[in-house]
């Protein structure tokens, strides 16, 4: 089979990376440097870049470039649902996009493969992984506004800012998508900055600087870093654990 997964940021990129066994960084970018064979699998590994343009258009040259037959929207995401801890890992069963005051849901075709790694690892220690509601916003959004538009319709909603953009884009080209996150940030923490003031201009890589001068500009929001730092690791440690399980599921058997 072939396989797509696209990530936002360099952090989550090596955290699925981790998966293959790869520590260092690589051009994720060049499609020729970044496919990988796994138990039978071809595997293209891309960043995208923060947001719903970045996203987009990674979607729409990798269904171009690689035809693939699934792709895979993954990283990190913060929690709504206040049973959500950091760490947990979450499948979409609903991605939405937030429009003014109400979320518009995607007709996109889910992969039953997420189900069946939710199910999988309900027997297993040390992840937490559950079936969720995927909120996606084209711009910062905090959780009191977006916990307005939710129905009780569905459980475990989460924020995210790229996996409604790779869902119109998959919905548009028949291809397949399987969105699985892990929470970085639970639900009582309202972080008091955005992510993309911290990036360079392409939002592909957080830059020490731009954190300087953010602090210098807000110097209350130096604990939520910290705390974002030490729970980003937790994500990214269990993100890495998921796919290796994740990526066992979808081995194909010798001599098919």
């Amino acid at each position: 089979m072939k396989i797509a997964i696209i990530t936002a940021m360099t952090d989550e990129l090596l955290a699925v990376a981790m998966s293959f066994g790869i520590k260092d960084y690589f051009n994720s970018s060049a499609f020729s440097d970044n496919c990988f064979s796994c138990y039978g699998n071809e595997i293209y590994l891309i960043q995208s870049g923060m947001g719903f343009d970045n996203a987009a258009r990674a979607a729409e040259i990798t269904i171009e470039a690689c035809k693939p037959e699934l792709i895979i929207s993954t990283g990190f995401c913060g929690a709504i649902s206040d049973n959500l801890k950091t760490g947990d890992i979450v499948v979409a069963k609903t991605i939405g996009i937030a429009n003014k005051n109400r979320i518009e849901e995607i007709p996109v075709s889910l992969s039953p493969i997420g189900r069946n790694f939710v199910l999988r690892q309900q027997n297993r220690d040390g992840i937490t992984a559950v079936s969720g509601a995927f909120i996606s916003t084209a711009v910062i959004n905090s959780k009191t506004s977006l916990s307005r538009m939710l129905s009780n319709g569905h459980s475990n909603y989460v924020v995210e800012m790229e996996s409604g953009a790779v869902a119109i884009v998959a919905a548009d080209r028949n291809v397949p998508l399987l969105a699985i996150r892990t929470v970085s940030d639970s639900s009582e923490e309202e972080l008091g900055f955005a992510l993309d003031e911290f990036c360079d201009l392409d939002m592909l890589r957080i830059r020490p600087y731009k954190v300087f001068t953010t602090l210098l500009r807000k110097p209350w929001i130096l604990p939520q870093i910290l705390r974002l730092k030490r729970s980003s690791r937790t994500a990214s440690d269990n993100l890495t654990r998921a796919f290796t399980d994740l990526l066992l599921m979808l081995q194909t058997p010798p001599g098919s």
